[in-house]
């Protein structure tokens, strides 16, 4: 199994939580999947384990990757660290498979010198919000991250903390009123690929601000939202 190739050149392909077309998501070996392909990034998903660890998984239970029926944050990370994940590409579970910490999706990262697209949806606290900054600004750089949540309390208090560049809001659809939102703060968006325009993309370039689309895996959208100009398109499976 291999990636999907787009027959236009693009520098802003992202590995959706790792090459999670051809490996289990959020996990190094999806990491490492794409960080030996020419990804410009790599996103993944954070949650807290019950003894404060930041993990990467989108899911609150391991019952869709795990087969149990068990919920995340009520285990300490060496308890989720030994249980196996579904081997996406046998179906299996695998030891070798487990849910990783935001350190080994960041050292990846640095070194394979990848860009971070980091969501920040799951977590609930501010005080985690700085501890992920912490973590980023020590293992990575802050300045090869993109911060990306739907919270606008998480943004308020980000653009404290790090250049609003740096931050994308996620949104369902492109309006007006989204639109509005971005330009005042001068904040970055994510967006369902399906909702957007080119003259969203165009009225958020003319603002300096970059514009970043939803899990995108049939070639040809993804060739139409580059004659858009869009500035990232999250994928499983195209590169």
């Amino acid at each position: 199994m291999n990636t999907i190739k787009i027959d236009k050149y693009f520098r802003g392909m992202v590995a959706n939580r790792g090459l999670s077309g051809i490996e289990t998501e959020n996990t190094i070996f999806s990491f490492l999947a794409a960080s030996n392909r020419s990804y410009f990034g790599i996103s993944c998903d954070l949650n807290i384990s019950k003894d404060s660890t930041i993990i990467v998984t989108l899911d609150d239970t391991l019952l869709r990757l795990g087969l149990l029926n068990l919920y995340i944050p009520s285990f300490t990370y060496d308890e989720l660290r030994k249980f196996s994940l579904v081997d996406r590409k046998t179906s299996n579970l695998d030891a070798n498979i487990y849910i990783p910490k935001l350190a080994d999706f960041l050292s990846i990262c640095k070194v394979y010198r990848k860009v971070a697209f980091i969501n920040l949806d799951k977590i609930a606290k501010i005080e985690q919000v700085d501890r992920i900054v912490e973590e980023v600004e020590t293992l990575h750089d802050i300045k090869r991250t993109s911060l990306i949540t739907s919270n606008k309390k998480h943004i308020a208090h980000l653009l404290k903390k790090v250049e609003k560049k740096y931050l994308f809001l996620v949104i369902n659809k492109s309006s007006d009123e989204a639109f509005e939102y971005c330009k005042n703060h001068g904040i970055n968006v994510h967006v369902t690929h399906g909702t957007v325009s080119k003259e969203f993309i165009k009225n958020m370039h003319l603002y300096g601000l970059k514009v970043s689309t939803g899990t995108v895996n049939d070639k040809e959208q993804a060739e139409k939202l580059i004659k858009y100009d869009i500035d990232y398109i999250f994928t499983d499976i195209l590169e």
